[in-house]
């Protein structure tokens, strides 16, 4: 209705390089954005975000991750923290990759606004190991906006999981797109 982002109205868009081991390329420039979910002021208790543009074999892959916990079921919650160095940032919903259920999570240096995160996975047991890391260069933010989207720009095999909630996410997204006139790919 307003025509703009309904979550995470503004953030700081960066490059960097990823690092990385499967599903994650072994190099990428990619493109991110941190944010705060309802845009509160600094040092006040806000859902954090990052988003990642990264490059793949098979087309971009647009991997958007919250502060949660870590847990077995928190994992599955948004969860409000002060600062940076306080978040693990994770999908909050798993993806679907060679029949595994996969849960991404992002966790970043102690800079106030961070410099790098080292990513991890893990399946259903929260067991979560070290898979990419990635280097933002603050000295070059990106000035032309990109329109974060993980229903259009995602490898096909990563399918969002569970189905039920994969529909309700696509409608979400086509309302967003919708809102902010962006056409439909």
């Amino acid at each position: 209705m307003r025509n703009d982002r309904a979550l995470h109205p503004r953030g700081v868009q960066l490059t960097g390089e990823l690092t990385g081991t499967e599903p994650f390329p072994a190099a990428a420039t990619v493109t991110a954005r941190l944010s705060k979910g309802a845009g509160t002021g600094p040092g006040k208790p806000d859902v954090l975000g990052l988003a990642l543009r990264v490059p793949t074999a098979s087309g971009d892959w647009d991997l958007l991750l919250s502060s949660t916990g870590t847990g077995q079921r928190t994992r599955l919650l948004p969860k409000f923290v002060r600062h940076w160095r306080d978040a693990r940032l994770g999908t909050l919903a798993p993806y679907r990759y060679r029949d595994e259920l996969l849960w991404f999570m992002a966790v970043p240096d102690d800079g106030e606004l961070p410099g790098r995160f080292t990513l991890h996975v893990s399946g259903k047991d929260a067991e979560w190991r070290r898979i990419a890391d990635v280097t933002l260069h603050h000295e070059k933010p990106v000035t032309t906006p990109v329109a974060f989207d993980p229903v259009l720009n995602r490898p096909p095999e990563m399918e969002m999981a569970p189905h039920w909630l994969a529909v309700l996410r696509e409608q979400a997204y086509h309302g967003s797109r919708r809102g902010r006139h962006q056409p439909e790919s």
